[in-house]
């Protein structure tokens, strides 16, 4: 078993145990300083920091890192475009029973329904591979095989998506003649800039799971304070520790650009964001409507809408194919209820 650190709202950190029935000595719950802007990159060494801390060993951090394998997950951001479960993170976020998979939890929400996939890379992960680091608010299916991992420093997991998504996300560009070898990565970028080298070069989004050696979070550590180690500053694991990883990196950081990095396509993959309401709910849809056989669908109720979701909720009144695009949970709406749609 891998201890999982999560990064949490504040008002979440103390309860979550409780309220997940986990084992403090496999969890650690931390929230990023208040009133300071860390980033991914900065985050990630507050979470590890912050449980080498907890744990009280008396080692140092570079020795401490040695002694096991670790699931980062961040889930602190303040959710203005999911407001709804803004006070929870967005990983507990309920997820509707799939009306065609088996052996799914009326509780499950879109931490449990993360963490196998990432627990199957750990297991896979070679031994100098002790930190996998994962976003909070996406779903991420793989119905393959995973592939062999390669001992890097960096190992980032991608997809192949159409050119038009790629522009909302992190890429990593690899020439066509070395796939599984990073060139450089982009941040976002145009179709102008994709089309620009797709004679000559691949691109995977980044769908933000990545592996680190011992050798590369002690680098993003360094780069997440100030030169004496005694302030924090922000720092961004994709737009700045990224975009200095790679043959021809685009930001020139010298320690950082000889790190070994290797870019793996996750076979069968599917990605699904929560980071937004119209998200909470085209995401939780594209699921449930990956398999269209009849003969596999175990819920045979016909809903007005399919992007229709109720959950532990009384509604006094039925609803309509009107109330398409809607998300009712935990509540009791009235009879005297009106309801629309989106």
């Amino acid at each position: 078993m891998y201890k999982t650190l999560l990064s949490l709202p504040p008002n979440l950190v103390n309860s979550f145990y409780e309220l997940e029935g986990v084992d403090p000595g496999e969890w650690f719950c931390a929230s990023d300083p208040v009133g300071a802007r860390l980033g991914s990159g900065g985050g990630t060494t507050w979470l590890l920091e912050s449980s080498w801390r907890n744990e009280s060993i008396g080692v140092s951090f570079e020795d401490w890192l040695k002694r096991g394998k670790r699931i980062l997950l961040h889930a602190g951001g303040q959710s203005r475009r999911l407001p709804a479960y803004a006070p929870s993170g967005k990983v507990l976020t309920p997820i509707p029973v799939f009306r065609w998979a088996r052996g799914q939890r009326l509780s499950q929400n879109l931490l449990s329904l993360q963490l196998p996939l990432y627990r199957k890379i750990m297991e896979r992960a070679p031994s100098s591979l002790h930190t996998l680091i994962a976003s909070g608010d996406v779903y991420i299916r793989s119905t393959a095989p995973l592939q062999n991992i390669p001992d890097a420093d960096v190992v980032c997991y991608g997809l192949w998506v159409d050119s038009s998504l790629a522009t909302h996300h992190g890429v990593f560009v690899s020439d066509r003649r070395t796939p599984d070898v990073l060139d450089f990565m982009l941040q976002k970028p145009s179709l102008e800039e994709l089309r620009e080298f797709s004679e000559t070069h691949l691109f995977l989004m980044n769908i933000g799971i990545w592996l680190l050696s011992d050798k590369a979070v002690g680098l993003l550590q360094e780069r997440s304070k100030s030169a004496d180690g005694e302030r924090w500053k922000f720092y961004d694991l994709y737009s700045d520790f990224g975009r200095a990883l790679g043959t021809h990196p685009a930001v020139s950081d010298e320690a950082i650009n000889q790190l070994s990095v290797a870019i793996l396509p996750l076979q069968g993959g599917e990605f699904y964001h929560y980071g937004t309401t119209p998200e909470l709910i085209s995401s939780t849809l594209a699921v449930q409507n990956l398999v269209a056989d009849q003969r596999l669908i175990m819920q045979r109720k016909i809903k007005p809408h399919p992007a229709m979701f109720v959950q532990n909720a009384m509604i006094g009144k039925p609803l309509t194919s009107a109330n398409s695009n809607i998300w009712i949970e935990n509540s009791m709406v009235g009879k005297n209820w009106t309801l629309n749609d989106r």
